[in-house]
């Protein structure tokens, strides 16, 4: 099977060409550049996967240029035509994870760029499959309760600019199945992450940014000081706040077990979540463990940011409007789709977290459940 997959390069899109290759699927990898910049890029994503492709893989992937932003992505009606009779998937994970991007960006990138994809499906006349990247967080400001996986409206509002777009960009892909009778699967995973070390050029998960945001924050002592003695920093939420945080690796092998599977409906919907939450207070305790000094709390009595709590909001872009949350995700489809094939993923204890929010800049060799593991 020829598979056709945007955001190749990136965080979850390499993982899914490594899980693609790995079961002999061909790859077109729709990219902004299919020079030797393109190559670089793909093959420096694909080796920081926790399975790599072995030799040869690039005879099996072609990489071709498109601009997600014009008709026809940009392609020439010789490239339109051979890609709509070849192609028998098609794989949308590219976007801006950005949570408080623009939203005019946000919009351009993953409403209007998911637009634009739907509109080449339609008039190239290709008839594969499409399979949609969404997110959990299409549910928007709904913070308790059991989120199913048919469930999709804007009732709640968003907590981020990020969610809105996300939500636009599926009612776009569902209106166009039901429009045009064509059935498309939509996939929603959690927060994804890795605990694996990652060179610094390797794509970036969003526990990692964070990381490195705070570990250029602790190497500038004058503002690690003011923040260090501010603490222990307090930000509006409940104790109890939790977010779905999911290995990349079991996500990608999960997707890559739904690659040609027969859609059921129009708009088959999957959350790749994971069945337990991990608290929000453990994700800020293994960043004081690594960075001895940044204590934080969650206090639902608090209202107001002083300066340490407005700068660290920044680092975190967007992270704190989850500290209200404590909803959970239904599982039951891709329970049903699936079981017994995938095990449950593997547990978010501490040093999973502290391994995850380290920056690559730190030595892999140092143990992170050192009190060490912070600023020098």
């Amino acid at each position: 099977m020829l598979i056709a997959l945007t955001g190749a390069t990136g965080f979850l899109g390499s993982h899914l060409m490594a899980r693609f290759l790995a079961r002999g699927a061909d790859v077109v990898a729709l990219v902004r550049d299919d020079g030797p910049g393109g190559w670089h890029r793909l093959r420096r994503a694909l080796d920081a996967t926790d399975s790599p492709p072995g030799a040869g893989w690039q005879r099996r992937v072609r990489l071709l240029a498109v601009d997600l932003a014009r008709p026809g992505l940009g392609l020439g009606a010789a490239d339109r035509r051979e890609l709509a009779a070849a192609v028998g998937e098609w794989w949308h994970s590219a976007g801006l994870i950005d949570l408080v991007g623009d939203p005019g960006a946000l919009r351009r990138v993953n409403v209007d760029g998911t637009r634009r994809l739907l509109e080449f499906l339609r008039s190239s006349g290709a008839r594969g499959r499409m399979v949609h990247i969404s997110t959990v967080y299409v549910a928007g400001g709904r913070l308790e309760g059991l989120v199913k996986e048919t469930d999709l409206d804007d009732r709640y509002g968003f907590l981020t600019p990020y969610e809105r777009s996300k939500y636009e960009a599926e009612q776009l892909v569902r209106a166009w199945a039901q429009r045009h009778g064509r059935p498309v699967t939509v996939l929603r995973p959690a927060v994804l992450v890795t605990s694996r070390r990652r060179p610094p050029t390797a794509p970036r998960h969003p526990l990692a940014e964070i990381g490195a945001r705070l570990s250029l924050l602790a190497h500038s002592r004058a503002s690690w000081s003011a923040m260090a003695a501010a603490g222990p920093l307090r930000f509006p939420g409940r104790p109890d706040a939790a977010v779905n945080l999911l290995p990349v690796e079991y996500a990608g092998e999960v997707m890559g077990r739904l690659l040609g599977r027969t859609p059921l409906t129009y708009t088959d919907t999957f959350h790749l979540s994971h069945p337990r939450d991990t608290p929000v207070q453990a994700v800020l305790d293994a960043a004081e463990r690594l960075w001895p000094g940044l204590a934080v709390r969650l206090d639902p009595a608090c209202t107001r940011l002083g300066p340490a709590q407005r700068a660290l909001a920044d680092i975190t872009r967007g992270i704190t409007a989850y500290g209200w949350m404590h909803r959970r995700y239904d599982r039951a489809l891709l329970n049903q789709a699936l079981a017994p094939a995938v095990p449950p993923p593997p547990g978010m204890d501490t040093d999973y977290l502290c391994r995850a929010l380290l920056p690559p800049s730190h030595s892999s060799r140092r143990k992170v459940t050192r009190s060490s593991e912070g600023p020098s």
